[in-house]
Parts: structure tokens; sequence; C-alpha cells
């Protein structure tokens, strides 16, 4: 007889609510404590596929063609790390494990590079809190996190964490060779502008490398996402981009205005009007957002630890960090106080509020001079809409 199990790639977390987190397809699917304890016992190997109630039927028969649930022939079961999130919920981190870089772009928020690894044995803690801590989306970053000196051995662990992995490059280093030994469930590249313009942003040369790498990842089917930021230098290439990425098969591409801050103090000349930017970033495709929810702003379940393991809210606030690894990732994380979107007074009475969440906070504090104040590049994004 056949029993139930959790589809490949599919596992339980328990967020602010039960949930099922299907990493392949990086789907989250939102329950009652009723579907959460039968996908449970499926998991356990304890359902048979036969002689269910109609409603237990109806939700086995949608499972089956999600491919949330499998039958087996025997029972079988998926890792599932049982725990309970923070509230807000952590969902998403950036691990920065190198400053080093190989490029010098003329935009970068971090500033020149270092020469900086995180410890391996500081890679694994964290990452075995976060999936403790119910996280769904680990960014690996950095710097070029390709350039840590043990960049292979971390990567050779990633497939045994119930998480989506997500290499954040610059894509230069993706060659045939390194796309086939990576075990990453999506690579996410930088690309600032056609040719000419990304060359000019990030080195000569860079462009036809990144377009490379690009293929060999799809070649060997690795999920591949474009971030853009828009400067003066790339802004009248964004209709191309459009065109030219959705012919790549890109799964989506983000695009974002870079904060003034580390190199781009000394490269203003590259930021646009907080009107002509806000106008730009109806561009892009895709859709996915590192978003918020239980009325928070921007931000409620991202979080960002430098080389140095320090946690900071984001890459941004780095000099105002919530602690260090050594003090727990969860401790760090509850330290967070964010504002609730009530709390934006400027933003009460705008239509949008909810999708926006106030935008980034950064960059209403650079311009605004307060946390509580509103991102005018997002109020001209949705003004534009």
């Amino acid at each position: 007889m056949p029993f139930l199990s959790l589809g490949e790639g599919c596992t339980l977390k328990r967020l602010e609510q039960p949930y099922l987190y299907n990493i392949s397809k990086d789907e989250l699917y939102e329950m009652d404590e009723e579907a959460f304890g039968f996908l449970s016992r499926c998991n356990r190997g304890e359902v048979v596929a036969e002689g269910l109630s109609s409603d237990a039927a109806e939700f086995v028969d949608y499972g089956l063609d999600e491919g949330l649930l499998v039958k087996t022939a025997t029972p079988e079961s998926r890792r599932v790390v049982e725990g309970q999130s923070s509230v807000p919920s952590l969902r998403y981190l950036e691990l920065q494990i190198s400053n080093r870089c190989n490029l010098f772009c003329t935009h970068c928020y971090l500033g020149d590079p270092g020469v900086m690894d995180m410890p391996p044995d500081d890679v694994f803690s964290t990452v075995g809190q976060f999936e403790e801590m119910q996280g769904l989306r680990l960014l690996l970053s950095g710097g070029e996190p390709m350039m840590h000196r043990n960049f292979w051995a971390i990567n050779e662990r990633l497939p045994d964490y119930s998480f989506r992995s997500i290499l954040l490059t610059n894509g230069t280093l993706i060659t045939h060779e390194t796309a086939r030994r990576l075990k990453v469930h999506e690579v996410q590249v930088s690309l600032d502008g056609m040719e000419d313009a990304h060359d000019s942003i990030r080195g000569e040369g860079t462009f036809g490398k990144i377009i490379n790498g690009i293929r060999e990842l799809q070649e060997v089917g690795i999920a591949v996402s474009v971030a853009t930021m828009i400067t003066t230098a790339n802004r009248h290439d964004l209709p191309a981009m459009q065109e030219f990425l959705a012919a790549l098969d890109i799964r989506e591409w983000n695009v974002d205005v870079p904060c003034p801050a580390g190199r781009l103090d000394e490269n203003k000349d590259l930021l646009l009007s907080p009107k002509e930017a806000g106008t730009l970033m109806q561009y892009g495709f895709g859709g996915y957002f590192h978003g918020s929810t239980g009325g928070y702003v921007c931000g409620a379940h991202l979080c960002a630890m430098m080389p140095d393991t320090r946690i900071c809210r984001c890459g941004f606030y780095a000099d105002k960090p919530l602690g260090f690894l050594r003090e727990g990732l969860r401790t760090c994380w509850e330290r967070l106080k964010l504002p609730k979107l009530d709390s934006l007074t400027e933003c009460t009475n705008c239509a949008f509020i909810e999708e926006c969440h106030g935008g980034c906070r950064y960059r209403a504090e650079k311009y605004g001079g307060s946390i509580t104040a509103r991102d005018p590049i997002k109020c001209w994004t949705y003004a534009a809409s």
C-alpha cells in the first residue's frame, strides 16, 4: 500500500504561522495547525494514501498536483528542523562571508575591498542557527563570496540545510568548471546596463564574462536572477535590458537604486534625482521581494552578517550592529526594534502603504533625516504607476 511523504525539496516551517516551504520552487504555503499536523504525520511515514476522508483526500490531491506530497511504496521522510521562529521571523539572512573583491565598482556601497574572510566555523554556526530559527533564504554574499579562501568547502555543505541558498556574485568568476561545482539553488549576478554602461561601472570586459557565466549556469540547471543598480550611466539602457534579459530566460530581474554610501560618495555624478530614479524603478520582472508582514516597515524579516560576524539590520547599518555571532543569532535578531507602519506619519494616508511598507529605511534617513521619514524614491515609483 502506498504511503504519503513530503515532496522533494519541501519542508515544514513554523514562522508566525505554520507553513510548508517548497525550497526548490521558492514557494511558501500558509496553513492551519490541522493541516500542518497532517503533513508532519505524512513526513513520519504514518499516513497511508488510501481510505482518507473526503476533506483529507481533497487536500492530498492538491498536494500531489503541486509536488508538495508524493506517494511512496514504503514510509519515507524529508529532513525537517523543528523549532519556532522569533516574531517577526528572520526569513532571509545575507551572509557576507568575505570583503575581498576582484572588481572596483564605482558605485559600491561597501567601499574598497578588504582581505577578511569569515572563518568557516562561524559560517556553519550561523547557518545552523538560521535553520533552527526556521529561515527560508540564505543569501551568500560579499565582497565577492567566491573569493573566500574556503568557498568551495562552504559550497559543499549547503545542500545539508533546509533552506534555499542563493549566491550573490558579480558573475565574473563563473566558468564552465565552477558552474558545475556550485551546489546552490540560485545565482544572482550583478548586471548594471548593456555592455558599454556596465563596463564603465564595473570594469572593461566584465559584461562579456557575466553573460558567459549566465549561460554556463543555465547549462547545468541553476536558476539565474539579475540585480541592476540604476545610475546616470545606465538609465537609458533599461528598455534594452528588459528585452535582452527576457530573451536570456532570466528567472527574475531586480532593479534598485544605489544609496549614497561607500564609493558612491566619491562618484555622486552617478546618482539620479529621486523623481527620475523612482520612475525607473518600474523596470524589472519576476517580482521577488524580501517583504514585510505584521504591519512592520520594510526589512521585518531580513538581516545581514558582516565578515567579522557583526549582525546588522542590513549591510547599510554595519556601523550600528545589533551584536556579534558569539551572542547568538537569535539574541541579536530579537534586539531589532523596527517601527510599525503607523509610525510613518508622512505615509499615513498613502494608498500604497501596505504594498510599499514605507520603502527603504536607510534611504528615508538619508533623504528625510529620520527612520520614520518617507522614502522619496519609492514615492515617485508609486506616483508613476
